[in-house]
């Protein structure tokens, strides 16, 4: 037959495991999920054998916490396979973490991403051991199967799903079950071995007494083991990617460092490609033949992370600037009308150059990028949204782009950096590729040239794990194999090593024409380079082999007038002086004045916003002792059940009373306690606690003998009790007892 304790284990061991499972949507690495398996029963193991040892709760959780750091090492020594674990167990986190920072879900397996969820999972695993059997409340296990439940929901921004949330109700029954399944085989009543602890028992798991602490009690389990827990999810949650769009992170998919934080429109690159059942997220209708890509973001800032966004200024209005860099007359103006069906976002999907929109909502341009972002930093004004953008379709000739130069960007300190740091064969391979090409076009064209190569690159969605520098370096020296994200990655990044500004952008295909009607998939998803020429600003290139992309635009692909330009001044490098004539000059309707606010990419201070979360989750944490010991003194002054057991609420509370404050409350008969406790207080008061002494005595002795009227007033003498004995206390004690109560830690 089953042991009690040894069924809460186990029930703790099934519920742990089913919790794990809710994290899988985080990652693509499933190795971690026996391993942690493993761990958790190691764990509870553990607790087992040293509780029925008698050590304590205390000591088996400390123990616990021991052997899940003893095994953290070990795990690190066998994913790292370097000798010198000082330095190598830190690395793996810091590249865990970091690897978290800069990929989406679900992220490539990594082993510093492996190392922090096997011992974080863990740590929670010792937590849930701890309030089940250690302090033998498994009703409140729910807290740490919570936290793990609250990390892919926080970190993916999105509802977790129903084989999540069963796996979560799945593994609380369990515990629930079990703990049943004990009270109903063997509860018993009793009387404690030492007189002093004056409370009723009930039969815990491992077969020992364990006090049956009186009223809101309870509350210490579920305060001690729920701060830790949502603590460390809360930590994991702010490391892991969210479905978001701050950035290319070059792994698999969206992350980085942008400080926008968007819920939704991410849906990264590698999740839609893979999506197991597409569907459509927008409609439109448009009147450019072949339809629009419709984009959402771009992202100019190049550092060891990837492409991601940089501080910007919004402006106000719908009526947006004329697109930076463009010089030339003023091209055709197209209309797109725009349904969103299933999709949610901050940002508005809209063509490129994008001259004016109607929507509902309050939104915001940035001049440099006419990205267009919902001012209220809200994701779900997209929803079910129709508008309509009005657009201008520049489309230069091969010829003119090989005439003009690379032009000077007004934010070319950022599009038209090379980082100092960048791999110096990564720099090599980007001069050997546009070897022989004389122009900046030249030079761009044989960049998307090599990329599109077959012979070169496959198109595949699977990459071996890596971010920033070392996923170019993966991409283009070792595998040769990737998607949008690592193709517009490395032309934007090659083409800054030849002295052209680029960024990458983020949105949309055309999509799939069905009579006048366009309809953009979520696996229509795409990311593309944008290169500045002089006199026609930002120009789309499409690197991406036609298995995803289709042809690249017609401007990209080489003419034989383009590949034997007339020398000139604007086939140099310098950028274009032409002015454009009169009749050329850009439109100047009205205009809604653009505020040139300070705001930045981050619309929602989300720095501070941390901040803070961070001082009241600590304030509750320093709050919660204090709490928990209030709730438990009005449940005790507000027993009402029978005699016996006001009484013993009322002993209880002066014990307490007299540990928080700094006193010992000595062995013995409750009549011998008295007395010696009683020295220290005034004569009527000593009567007062005699009386209740005697009350105890009868209620635990001779309970036939006492009198139900007795207890009349026993709250209204308890209080005056405690006043009397707090009463010599100094200000900084009564601080201690009021934010650090002995009582709620004192062994039982």
């Amino acid at each position: 037959m089953i042991r009690p304790d040894t069924r809460l284990s186990l029930a703790t061991v099934v519920a742990m495991g089913l919790a794990t499972l809710t994290v899988l949507p985080l990652t693509s690495d499933r190795l971690f999920v026996p391993v942690t398996w493993l761990g958790i029963a190691l764990v509870c193991a553990t607790g087992l054998v040293l509780r029925r040892r008698r050590s304590g709760a205390s000591l088996a959780f400390a123990t616990q916490l021991l052997g899940v750091v003893a095994g953290s090492l070990v795990l690190g020594y066998a994913v790292s396979r370097d000798a010198d674990l000082v330095t190598a167990y830190p690395r793996l986190w810091a590249r865990g973490v970091l690897h978290m920072q800069t990929q989406s879900s679900p992220m490539d397996a990594d082993p510093g991403v492996f190392l922090i969820f096997a011992t974080s999972i863990c740590l929670v695993a010792a937590l849930a051991d701890l309030v089940v059997s250690g302090l033998d409340r498994p009703a409140w296990v729910v807290a740490p199967l919570a936290a793990l439940f609250a990390v892919p929901a926080i970190g993916l921004g999105y509802d977790s799903g129903i084989l999540s949330f069963a796996c979560l109700a799945l593994g609380y029954l369990a515990v629930l079950v079990a703990d049943g399944l004990n009270d109903a085989s063997a509860w018993t009543r009793g009387l404690s071995a030492d007189s002093s602890q004056g409370a009723s028992f009930r039969t815990s798991a491992s077969g020992t007494r364990a006090v049956s602490v009186v009223g809101p009690a309870v509350w210490r389990a579920a305060g001690l083991l729920a701060a830790p827990a949502v603590v460390l999810a809360l930590v994991l949650a702010v490391l892991l990617p969210t479905i978001s769009l701050p950035g290319l992170g070059l792994g698999s998919g969206f992350g980085g460092n942008g400080p926008l934080q968007l819920t939704d429109p991410s849906l990264d690159l590698k999740r839609n490609l893979n999506q197991p059942a597409d569907r459509v997220v927008f409609r439109y209708t448009t009147d450019k033949p072949g339809g629009v890509y419709l984009r959402m973001a771009a992202l100019p800032q190049f550092s060891a992370a990837g492409f991601g966004n940089t501080q910007i200024r919004l402006n106000t209005g719908s009526t947006l600037s004329e697109p930076p860099g463009y010089s030339g007359a003023v091209p055709e103006v197209r209309t797109t009308e725009i349904t969103a069906v299933d999709f949610s976002s901050q940002y508005l999907p809209a063509p490129y150059a994008a001259r004016s929109f109607t929507a509902n909502g309050d939104w915001s341009y940035n001049s440099e990028s006419l990205t267009i972002v919902n001012s209220d930093n809200r994701a779900d004004v997209l929803t079910n949204l129709s508008y309509q953008v009005q657009s201008w379709d520049i489309a230069p000739t091969a010829a003119e782009l090989a005439r003009a130069g690379a032009g000077a960007p007004s934010d070319g300190d950022v599009t038209g950096v090379v980082p100092p740091d960048l791999p110096q064969s990564l720099v090599d391979l980007s001069r050997q590729v546009t070897r022989g090409a004389d122009t900046p076009y030249a030079r761009a064209a044989a960049i998307q040239a090599y990329l599109r190569d077959p012979d070169n690159f496959t198109y595949d969605t699977q990459q071996r794990p890596g971010n920033g520098y070392q996923a170019l370096v993966n991409f283009l020296t070792l595998d040769r194999r990737g998607y949008c994200e690592q193709f517009a990655s490395a032309m934007a990044m090659m083409a800054r090593v030849n002295g052209i500004p680029a960024r990458v952008a983020v949105g949309f295909l055309p999509g799939a024409r069905s009579g006048d009607t366009f309809n953009v998939s979520v696996r229509d998803m795409h990311a593309w380079p944008e290169l500045y020429f002089a006199g026609y600003g930002w120009v789309r290139f499409e690197p991406t082999p036609g298995v995803q992309a289709g042809s690249p635009p017609a401007w990209t692909v080489p003419t034989d007038e383009s590949d034997t330009p007339t020398p000139s001044a604007s086939a140099s490098a310098a950028p274009s002086t032409a002015t454009p004539s009169a009749s050329e000059a850009p439109s100047t309707a009205p205009q809604e004045t653009p505020t040139q606010t300070t705001t930045t990419t981050t619309t929602f201070p989300w720095r501070t916003v941390g901040v803070v979360a961070g001082a009241v989750v600590l304030l509750l944490l320093l709050a919660t002792p204090a709490v928990l010991r209030i709730r438990r003194r009005r449940a005790r002054l507000a027993a009402d059940g029978p005699t016996d057991e006001q009484v013993e609420a009322a002993w209880a509370e002066l014990r307490d009373t007299v540990l928080d404050f700094g006193g010992t409350w000595p062995s013995g008969t409750p009549r011998a306690v008295g007395r010696e406790v009683g020295q220290r207080l005034e004569p009527s008061d000593r009567e007062d606690l005699g009386r209740v002494a005697t009350l105890v005595e009868r209620a635990r002795y001779a309970p036939s003998l006492g009198d139900p009227g007795a207890t009349a007033d026993l709250p209204g003498t308890t209080t005056s009790l405690r006043e009397a004995i707090t009463a010599p206390a100094g200000l900084g004690r009564r601080v201690r007892a009021f934010l650090v109560p002995a009582s709620l830690f004192r062994r039982r």
